[in-house]
This record gives structure tokens, C-alpha cells and sequence, in this order.
């Protein structure tokens, strides 16, 4: 039974796949005496240069089952204490003696641990594709991380040693529809068109006519009884008749598959089979350094008195795999504990480390050979440190001087204000949109601001048209012309959308086209990203007990605890539309390209409270042709001619958009015209005669740069010497 394959394929395995355990023992003894020639019966006492070390690596590989796997690797480099006497065994038994008694004692404890690390993963694959109805899913997923503990400078205890971990979590998931369609024989049947599965080609038997058995598919002879019926007892009977059922139930399914399917039907079945693929990934890495730590490591970085940390040695963060805040605090949790130095003067940061990354993508094709693909994107990364350290005043611990970074980039779509022209005075309707919406968005931040009030302008105080917040809602809202409300106005709230590719190649399979065209392709591509660059701790910045700002600058708007430095819109059609195609012209192969490219980048500046637009409009047309057996001279046998033409037409442009002076400024900005011909030759195997035209005009948009035009043409012998005899 399909329904009990996870039980049938059920396994577990009792030992582990691999144990390895490696000692490393390094010996380095180094002793010198230096000669006194100035006072001969005065000698200077030898000097001593002793190493001893022991590293030792564990690994250990179990896999649980054949889904379940998971590894353990560990290394632990520890070292063996010595006097300062000689290690000589003829010359000084005593301190030779002395140091075998050492050794050997410090072997009991395996010596002095400098420096312990381990790193573990674990995999598991969903056993989904053990049920019929979910063997189109798939699931893994990956947890990933490692622990290390230092110790601190032997002459420098006071300072702790220093403890810090990572941890990744990685889940994959696809959905194949196509295989869910399968599962229904009316979508089979639409999918594959209706055909049957063809045999092998005809072929030729030993005696050289042709066999057309390899076109036809062998029927099934209808099963014959094993004895007559009115013999059979009544068990063989009901076997038998279980035989004939399957045997109808076959050949009736044999039957509808050869029947063909109703155009219009299969027409809404392609529309409702649109999803053919999704597949997504999701990571998640988290780290963690805390120095000053002055527990000793004995047991996986660790020992009896702090196994109270043991969470944190497998990976635990202040962050759920799903990114949310748990509370989890290792330096609180260390403190509370006694398991950190009392030292004012640590200079190391308590640090951590957090960042998502999510893509997915997803195949449409609702009507035949017309492909989408969609891809969703959103990376975010936070980085923060402070000084976690004993306070003698208040005598306790406390973070100190706390600074956060953070960067941020997802997919979205400003669709709606990508053809939106520019005035004659060079004005444009989508900034006049986001100089509106900063009332708007001032009144919805400051109504949720207890520390703020409406003003008679329609501003909430400490929120005015200048304020960080204020100027970044009003940008994203509306230039990707969204309605505001909390989530469009927050960048880091805001909901990732997919951009796309669209290829459709149907035109060529026509039959008024077939006689003139061997490929044509239809292309559109769509990408809209945000990135937000420089986030920082604001130092400047105070809060209420609940977390609302309450500091103001000297334009009397509140300091965010986060400074942006600035927000890039970067959006491409590319292109925007575009024909490949390939013609049959007088018997002769023609390739066409036509491309309409449109990309726009906005950049919002916080320092100066600026939008700097560079916009750019593109046609390209070209085309390329090989013409056979060409004869330009009697004496030279005839060859193929290729030839190629291209012309490119760019428009772009440059403007600085101030919100406080509300302004519009071109800076820069050309016209560019470009014109290339180039036509090939071969006189003979080894020699090519090329002639070429290359021509650009470039037209400025601002008095500060004049037109310029370039122009190159000419005649190029190339011989190649690769195939001289």
C-alpha cells in the first residue's frame, strides 16, 4: 500500500556512522646560555624556552535514521604548566624528576585548557514524499552552530576569558503542482497535450524492411481464465473476477487518455494549473561574544558550576528561529550567576550578531509557452555592541555606551509611479506626492508619541516636515505609491513583494507564421528593490520608560534611535518590452532583437533631506545575418558573409529634488545615439577581411557640457595563424 510506505521504509540506525578521537602532542625545548668574554669567571644563567602542548579532536557522525542526521565536532587545545629549572636528565636528575612529576600529574586533568571549540548540525528531511497526497512537497531542514571558549591572556586573568557562539537555521521547501496535477487524469491529459506516448522510430530488422512494431504499442491480451470458470471453487472465483475488474479498469483509462481533450476545456484547466512551481528558502544566523567570563572549561566548554549556560554552548540567542525576541540575555544571565569578572577597565565589547534572509520563487504558466517567474527577496542584518561591564559605583553590572547597525534590502514594486513624466519645469507629480503625505504621516507617528501634540499646521510637535521618520514615510509611500499606514511607512515593517520575468515563444507555432519564422520570443523583466544603507545607534537619542523619543535636535524634532543615512529606490524594466526573432528571408537565416529598457534610481538623503532621481530610457535594435556561398571575385572561391547592424538610442537624466526648499534641479544628464555596422568575410581558411562603422553622438541636457560626437570606420585583415601547416 502506497498509504504505509513511512512505515515500510521506517529504519533506524543503532550505532553511530563514525567516532574519531585524535591526540596532537607538540614538544618544543629551547635552552641558551650566553658567553661572558669580558668577565671569563662569570657566567650568566641559561635562559629557558619551553613549549608543551596537547590538542585533541573529537567527531562523532549519527545518522539516526536516513532522514535524521546529525555531526559533532570537537577541539580542545590545552597546554602543561612548567618550572623554569632545565629538563635534563644526565646533567639535572632532580629537575628532571621535578618536570616528569608535573607532566604526569597535569595528565590526570589533561592539562590547562587554552582554548575549547565545538561545531554541530543537524539535518532532517520530511518524510512527505512517503503519503500519495503530499509526495510533491518537499521540506528540509538545517540547524547549524558552534561554541568557542578562550581563555584570557595568562598574564592578564583579571580581564576574563571570552565565550561566544553562532547558531543557523536554514529551511527549503518546493511544491511541485505539476506532479499534484498529475494525480488528476483530466489535468494529465492537458499537460501532455493529449498524446499518447510514442514508440521508437521505424526501424530496419536483419533483413533490411522496415519494422513498424516500434511505432505501435503491443495490446494487452485480455487474461485468460487458468481453468474454466464453472470448475473454479468460490475463493478462485472471486480472484478471478478481481483480475477481469482490473483488467477493464486499465483499458478503460486506456481509453479516455486517447481521447482528446475539448479546447475550451483545456483552456480553463491551463488557467486553474497556472502554479507549477514554488520553492522558498529561509535563514536565520544569530551570534554571540561575551568576554569576561571566568568560569573554567572543562566539559563541552563548560563545568559543574555554570552548566546553567549549557543553552547558550548549543546555540541559543536572544532571537526565536523566527526572528522575534525572546528575552534571552547570556550577559544578564552570566551576571546574575557570578560568572563574570569584576573589572571596570574591560575593553571588550559584548557583541551580537542577527540576520534573515528570505527568497522565494515561484514558475507560473497559465496559458501554454507563456513562463512567469517570480522572486521574493528580503535580507535584513543587525549588528550591536556595548561595553558589559562591573560598575564600583553603583557596584553592579551594566551595558554601557550601547551602538546598534543595521542594513536592509527587499524586493517591492513601484509600478505605479514609473511612468509618471516629469513637468516642463522639471517638477515631478510623485515628489509633490511625498511632500503632501508628510502631514499625514507626522499625524499618524506622533498620534502614537504621548510626548507629542498637534499644532495648529496639521503637525504633530517634534514631527515636522524635516523629521527622519516624517521624510522616510512620506518617500516610501509615495514613490511606491502605497496609502500610509504603519507598515508602508516603516521600512523595516514593510511587506517584501515579488518581482518578475515573462517569456512567451507561441507566435513562431502558428501556421501563418511557421513559413517566415523559426523563433520568436516575447521578453519582460521587472526588479524594484529598497535599500536602506546606514542605520546606526543615534547617540543622541533618549526615550520614555516606554520606549517613545523624547529628546529633540535644533529644529525642535525628535532624535530617532536609529539614524538613516539613505533610502535607494533602484528600479529595471529589462526591458520593458523585447522581440528576439529569427526569419527566413530568400532562403537565408535573419536574427532581429528589439529592446525598450526603462530604469529609474531614487536615493532619499537624510543628511540634507534631498531625493537625487536618475532616470534612463533605452531602444536597441539590431539585427545579424549569414548569407551562403557568397562570390565577390572570380579567383576566390565563395564563402559566407556575415553581417551585422545595431543602433541603441539612451536618454537619461539627472535631478536633485530638495524637500525643504522644494526645489528641482537638473545636474547632469545626455542623449546618447550609438550606430555600429560590421561585416565579415572570409577570403580564405585562415585570412577574414572585416569592415566596420562605429559612430556615437552624445547630447547633454545642462549648459555646463557641450554635445560631442565620435565616429570610426574602417577595413581589418585578420589572419589566423593557428591553422598554418
Amino acid at each position: 500500500s502506497k498509504w504505509l510506505a513511512l512505515v515500510r521504509d521506517m529504519n533506524f540506525y543503532l550505532m553511530p556512522k563514525n567516532i574519531t578521537f585524535t591526540n596532537d602532542f607538540l614538544r618544543m625545548y629551547n635552552e641558551r646560555q650566553v658567553r661572558n668574554n669580558l668577565v671569563p669567571n662569570y657566567q650568566f644563567n641559561p635562559v629557558f624556552l619551553k613549549k608543551f602542548d596537547w590538542n585533541r579532536n573529537y567527531n562523532i557522525g549519527y545518522d539516526l535514521t536516513k532522514n535524521l542526521k546529525a555531526s559533532f565536532t570537537a577541539t580542545n587545545k590545552a597546554m602543561f604548566a612548567e618550572g623554569n629549572s632545565r629538563v635534563d636528565r644526565k646533567n639535572d636528575p632532580l629537575a628532571y624528576q621535578e618536570f616528569k612529576d608535573s607532566i604526569r600529574s597535569q595528565l590526570s586533568t589533561f592539562g590547562q585548557t587554552m582554548e575549547y571549540g565545538h561545531n554541530y548540525n543537524l539535518s532532517y528531511t520530511f518524510p512527505l514524499d512517503k503519503f500519495p497526497l503530499t509526495d510533491w512537497l518537499t521540506l528540509n531542514a538545517k540547524y547549524n552552530g558552534s561554541y568557542n571558549w578562550q581563555r584570557a591572556p595568562l598574564a592578564q586573568t583579571n580581564f576574563g576569558n571570552i565565550i561566544q557562539n553562532n547558531r543557523s537555521v536554514n529551511l527549503t521547501s518546493q511544491a511541485n503542482f505539476v506532479t499534484l496535477y498529475n494525480k488528476i487524469p483530466l489535468f494529465k491529459r492537458v499537460l501532455s497535450d493529449g498524446r499518447n506516448n510514442r514508440g521508437a522510430l521505424n526501424a530496419k530488422n536483419n533483413q533490411g524492411q522496415n519494422n513498424n512494431q516500434g511505432n505501435k504499442k503491443v495490446e494487452e491480451q485480455a487474461p485468460k481464465p487458468p481453468k474454466p470458470v464453472e470448475e473454479m471453487t468460490k475463493k478462485e472465483r472471486r480472484k478471478w473476477d478481481k483480475v477481469l475488474r482490473k483488467y477493464e479498469r486499465k483499458k478503460k483509462k486506456e481509453a479516455n487518455a486517447k481521447k482528446k481533450v475539448n479546447p475550451a476545456v483545456g483552456f480553463a484547466a491551463r488557467l486553474l494549473m497556472t502554479v507549477r512551481n514554488v520553492s522558498g528558502t529561509y535563514t536565520i544566523d544569530d551570534g554571540t561574544m561575551l568576554p569576561g567570563s571566568n568560569q573554567e572549561s572543562r566539559i563541552l566548554g563548560m563545568n559543574s558550576n555554570n552548566l546553567g549556560m549549557s543553552s547558550f554552548a548549543f546555540g541559543k540567542q536572544s532571537y526565536d528561529i523566527w526572528g522575534r525576541e525572546n528575552g534571552y540575555n547570556i550577559a544578564e544571565l552570566s551576571a546574575n550567576n557570578g560568572w563574570l569578572v569584576q573589572n571596570e577597565n574591560l575593553n571588550k565589547q559584548f557583541a551580537t550578531t542577527h540576520s534573515t534572509k528570505l527568497n522565494l520563487r515561484a514558475t507560473l504558466e497559465p496559458v501554454k509557452d507563456l513562463s512567469i517567474e517570480m522572486k521574493l527577496n528580503r535580507n535584513y542584518g543587525l549588528n550591536s555592541g556595548e561595553f558589559f561591564r562591573w560598575n564600583e559605583t553603583n557596584q553592579q553590572f551594566e551595558g554601557q555606551s550601547r551602538f546598534q547597525s543595521a542594513t536592509l534590502t527587499y524586493s517591492t514594486i513601484t509600478w505605479g509611479t514609473a511612468f509618471v513624466r516629469d513637468n516642463k519645469d522639471r517638477s515631478s507629480e510623485v515628489f509633490n506626492q511625498l511632500l503632501a503625505n508628510r502631514q499625514t504621516v507626522s499625524q499618524l507617528i506622533g498620534a502614537d508619541n504621548p510626548n507629542s501634540s498637534l499644532l495648529p499646521s496639521g503637525y504633530f510637535d517634534g514631527y515636522s516636515g524635516n523629521q527622519q521618520e516624517v521624510v522616510i514615510g512620506a518617500f516610501l509611500t509615495a514613490y511606491g505609491n502605497k496609502e500610509v499606514n504603519d507598515k508602508n511607512i516603516n521600512p523595516v515593517r514593510n511587506m517584501p513583494l515579488p518581482n518578475w520575468s515573462l517569456t512567451y515563444n507561441g507566435l513562431s507555432k502558428f501556421e501563418f507564421m511557421k513559413k517566415y519564422v523559426k523563433s520568436f520570443v516575447i521578453r519582460h523583466a521587472y526588479n524594484s528593490t529598497v535599500s536602506v544603507n546606514g542605520m546606526q545607534s543615534n547617540m543622541g537619542a533618549t526615550t520614555d520608560a516606554n520606549g517613545n523619543p523624547t529628546a529633540l535636535d535644533l529644529n525642535n524634532n525628535f532624535i530617532s534611535s536609529l539614524q538613516v543615512q539613505n533610502i535607494t529606490v533602484s528600479e529595471q524594466f529589462s526591458p520593458l518590452i523585447g522581440l528576439d526573432a529569427t526569419w527566413t528571408i530568400f532562403g537565408q537565416s535573419l536574427t532581429t532583437k528589439f529592446e525598450y529598457k526603462k530604469d529609474r534610481l531614487a536615493t532619499l538623503s537624510l543628511n540634507n533631506n534631498q531625493v537625487t532621481e536618475v532616470k534612463s530610457d533605452e531602444i536597441v535594435i539590431g539585427m545579424q545575418t549569414k548569407i551562403a556561398k557568397v562570390k565577390l571575385m572570380e579567383r576566390i572561391p565563395a564563402n559566407d558573409l556575415n553581417a551585422g547592424l545595431n543602433f541603441s538610442f539612451r536618454d537619461n537624466s539627472t535631478l536633485i529634488r530638495k524637500v525643504v526648499e522644494n526645489t528641482n534641479q537638473g545636474t547632469a544628464g545626455q542623449t546618447v545615439i550609438s550606430l555600429k555596422l560590421n561585416i565579415d568575410y572570409n577570403l580564405s581558411q585562415n585570412l577574414t577581411v572585416s569592415y566596420y562603422y562605429d559612430q556615437n553622438l552624445n547630447t547633454p541636457k545642462v549648459a555646463t557640457s557641450y554635445p560631442t560626437g565620435n565616429m570610426s570606420t574602417g577595413i581589418k585583415l585578420r589572419f589566423n595563424l593557428a591553422g598554418v601547416q
